[in-house]
């Protein structure tokens, strides 16, 4: 009796413990990325446009090599098998060499096997401008996927850069607003101080929201231009520091003029309208090829039947529309070397206006910190000093602007630079 007790109760005991339910889909949170300016070029390796400039070098490459190619004779074999029933004598189509059959024949098949090559000896230099033509190509499509970078680069910086300004400035007012706040809840204010307090606080608390929506609007901009998910945790690790940097614009200038890959590219652009002018007046140079044939003909296996010539022959064209090609190419030609210069003229002001924006930030950058460390310290000081209220809140406001312009300041150099630096095509030594 007490062994069936004792069984009982522990049955009663296991039945109450709890027992554990299968684990369930638990959603894992996804890590969050750490992107530093490195990474962040790295990264824009992806970029669309720039995949699409290293498809036209690609192609680029492949049209050189076809070119070469064309120097090499046209070598091939070929094989054909024929029923025939003739009536009358008559002669195959001239893909299958125009072999004459006639009725009566042994045999009603016919085998053949050819072998056969053609080059040209002389064509006014058409394949050799042809070639020349396709590597101007080339040329100008690294140049191209050259610029392509220097842009990619640029807008690059200039994401990772405002993003950590905007993440500087909404920390900055969040804290910001957390002091208002505890101004405000102060109990010693009287009816017109606490007016004005509640009016700094409503203030703060806009301020901060707006900042907080830049920085959003800030973040999903280094998502897009990174080619990223939208929805990509991530953050931005760096700092918003610079230094005076010596940019002298004539030597700027001359750089630009040697190393800007929108010039080389416009260069490479008229040789290839001069190419073009060249092939078109080619186009009334007679050609000289040579062409030769071993062909084995017979109605039965094995073949006997032997045919084989080498011709050497020439042609001369005949072209109504000579002229007009020659006019328009000429055109073009002419269209092109105008570019250029117009080209040249628009970098000439680019390298200009970038190195004023350089140097007057460079100038602005170093008083905004002065002024920014020297009230900075002057509140610091007197920060544990006795004082109205109001003249607290008022003079955290002024340190607050001061650090924003000053942070500012160092981001917009920051970008001056860069941009200096696509300007001239390189970057400037330190």
């Amino acid at each position: 009796m007490l062994k069936r007790l004792l069984a009982a109760t522990l049955c009663l005991a296991l039945a109450g413990t709890p027992v554990a339910a299968p684990a369930a889909n638990v959603s894992v949170m996804p890590i969050e990325r750490v992107y530093s300016l490195d990474e962040t070029l790295r990264l824009m390796r992806n970029d669309p446009k720039l995949q699409s400039a290293e498809q036209d070098v690609i192609i680029a490459d492949a049209r050189v090599t076809e070119a070469k190619l064309r120097f090499l004779p046209d070598i091939g074999l070929q094989a054909s098998a024929t029923k025939f029933d003739a009536r009358y004598p008559f002669a195959l189509s001239p893909e299958f060499r125009s072999l004459l059959l006639f009725p009566g024949a042994v045999s009603e098949n016919i085998y053949s096997g050819r072998a056969y090559f053609n080059m040209p000896l002389y064509e006014g230099r058409r394949t050799l401008n042809t070639l020349r033509l396709a590597q101007a190509s080339q040329k100008q499509a690294l140049s191209d996927r050259d610029s392509v970078r220097l842009e990619v680069a640029l807008r690059a910086k200039e994401a990772f850069y405002r993003l950590l300004l905007a993440q500087e400035r909404e920390a900055a007012f969040g804290a910001h607003l957390k002091s208002v706040e505890a101004a405000a809840a102060a109990g010693e204010l009287g009816p017109w101080e606490r007016v004005e307090a509640e009016a700094s606080l409503g203030v703060a608390r806009a301020r901060a929201a707006e900042a907080k929506h830049a920085l959003d609007q800030a973040r999903l901009q280094f998502l897009n231009t990174l080619s990223l998910e939208l929805d990509t945790p991530f953050r931005v690790q760096g700092e918003l520091a610079t230094r005076p940097v010596k940019a002298e614009v004539e030597k700027a200038v001359i750089w630009a003029m040697e190393l800007r890959p929108e010039l080389q590219s416009q260069t490479y652009r008229v040789q290839m309208d001069a190419i073009g002018v060249n092939l078109a007046i080619g186009r009334r140079n007679p050609t000289v090829f040579l062409a030769g044939d071993y062909e084995l003909t017979a109605q039965r296996f094995p073949l006997k039947n032997n045919n084989w010539d080498v011709t050497l022959g020439i042609k001369i064209p005949f072209a109504y529309d000579f002229w007009s090609q020659i006019k328009q190419k000429r055109a073009e030609q002419r269209q092109g070397e105008l570019t250029r210069a117009e080209l040249q003229d628009r970098v000439r002001l680019e390298v200009r206006q970038a190195a004023e924006t350089l140097a007057w930030w460079q100038a602005e950058w170093p008083r905004r910190e002065s002024q920014w460390k020297k009230v900075q310290a002057l509140y610091d000081d007197a920060a544990g000093k006795s004082g109205p209220t109001l003249s607290r809140l008022r003079a955290r406001d002024g340190v607050l602007e001061l650090r924003l312009a000053h942070l500012s300041a160092v981001t917009e150099h920051i970008l001056a630079r860069a941009r200096f630096e696509r300007a001239v095509g390189r970057e400037i030594p330190q």
